[in-house]
């Protein structure tokens, strides 16, 4: 069960002033009564920028939430969802819109949430209290703020495709997904080990265009159908060249050499090991140069941390893939703690799993950092190039003038 709370105010300053108030983590850590740190900016360099990351800590020892910010229409709307805030948080979306009144603008704060246990509820009550607070504080402190009215972030208009070209993306897509149910096929016909990773990497494809097709999920569905072309290339082409016997990555060879590996007392353990290790190099080889080749082809004249919304939004199909494996596999190659996973919620599962092993949430984030950094590199070098280019053409022209 979900739960939600609403506050509204009256703000006696100029909607972009309460803008600023809403969204710095400077200013907001002036009236909220939970600090806010900036884990990271947006788009266009700014706080308030689609993409820009946020963590809350709060009061007495509640835990810290990790935000994103996934719109920001300066300056009437804002809207930041949380990705991580513990194994119990299930949901959690905020939205601030301000509205332009006689005497300032109101703002209108709306939260909702869903936790794992039944208790949605009494964690909606007592955060709805610590924000009403914060904004009985803002309301004060508002009277009497004096901002910079500075313009706000970019425009957040996602560049969606039409019709045509989506469902170009999502046939392109399905071929992967065809090759890759024939590859797990043909590995569980020859009993070969590999046939387990194979299959929740046909899973992932799955659900990954299954999210691409849900109305509303995504902010870029376009974005996500144009990955799975090129995931794929990386995995077959490490899959095929370790088969063969020649050079692959080395987390590819690890991957692959601990999913042939057998245990006859503990069948599942090297099941387990092996899609471990095959998430593993997935996440930290393919998927930061996946990112980055996807964003050269296809996005160069965005801001990669545009798409960092959907990314996370993701996360989920990981799960999603290892249940559906999980739920394949011969009682025997069953892990112990099966039927104990299947009472407690995955997001639970998969934060207890982590702290024994590879913590799927946090090398995602890392993968995506080193593709945003690739980006900045290559966008410094172009300028580079580019004002070197200009240069040489000033100098040429200056010889060629006559004395």
């Amino acid at each position: 069960m979900s739960a939600s709370f609403q506050h509204r105010r009256e703000l006696v300053c100029s909607p972009a002033a309460a803008w600023r108030l809403l969204t710095d983590p400077d200013q907001m850590n002036r009236w909220s009564t939970a600090p806010i740190t900036l884990s990271g900016n947006g788009i266009g360099d700014r706080p308030d920028g689609v993409g820009a990351l946020r963590t809350v800590t709060l009061p007495r020892r509640g835990g810290r939430l990790r935000e994103v910010v996934e719109e920001a229409v300066f300056p009437h709307r804002f809207v930041y969802r949380v990705y991580d805030g513990g194994p119990l948080l299930l949901d959690h979306l905020g939205e601030q819109t301000i509205a332009e009144t006689a005497t300032g603008c109101r703002i209108t704060w709306t939260v909702e949430l869903r936790l794992a246990g039944g208790v949605s509820g009494v964690v909606a009550r007592s955060i709805g209290r610590q924000v009403g607070a914060s904004l009985d504080r803002l309301e004060r402190l508002a009277d009497s703020a004096v901002l910079d009215a500075a313009a706000g972030p970019p425009r957040d208009r996602p560049a969606h495709p039409d019709r045509a070209e989506l469902a170009a993306l999502r046939r392109a897509a399905l071929v992967p997904l065809s090759e890759q149910t024939a590859i797990a096929d043909a590995l569980a016909a020859a009993d070969d080990p590999k046939q387990w990773f194979a299959r929740v990497y046909q899973y992932v494809t799955q659900e990954m265009i299954a999210v691409a097709d849900r109305p509303g999920a995504l902010r870029n569905p376009d974005w996500v159908l144009a990955l799975i072309p090129v995931f794929h290339e990386y995995f077959t082409r490490n899959l095929t060249a370790y088969r063969r016997g020649e050079p692959c990555t080395a987390a590819w060879t690890r991957a692959w050499s601990q999913c042939e590996r057998e245990d006859p007392d503990h069948p599942e353990r090297p099941v387990m090991r092996g899609l471990l290790a095959g998430v593993g190099a997935h996440i930290d080889d393919d998927l930061p140069h996946a990112l980055l080749e996807v964003h050269r082809a296809r996005y160069g004249d965005r801001d990669l941390r545009e798409f960092l919304p959907d990314y996370l939004r993701l996360a989920p199909v990981f799960t999603a893939a290892s249940d559906r494996l999980i739920a394949d596999l011969p009682r025997s190659h069953k892990p112990w703690w099966t039927p104990i996973a299947t009472r407690i919620h995955p997001q639970v599962r998969d934060e207890f799993l982590g702290r024994k092993g590879f913590h799927v949430g946090r090398q995602r984030m890392k993968a995506f950092a080193r593709a945003l950094e690739a980006t900045r590199t290559e966008h410094l070098a172009g300028r580079a190039e580019s004002l070197a280019g200009r240069a040489e053409s000033l100098a040429g022209r200056a010889e060629s003038r006559p004395p």
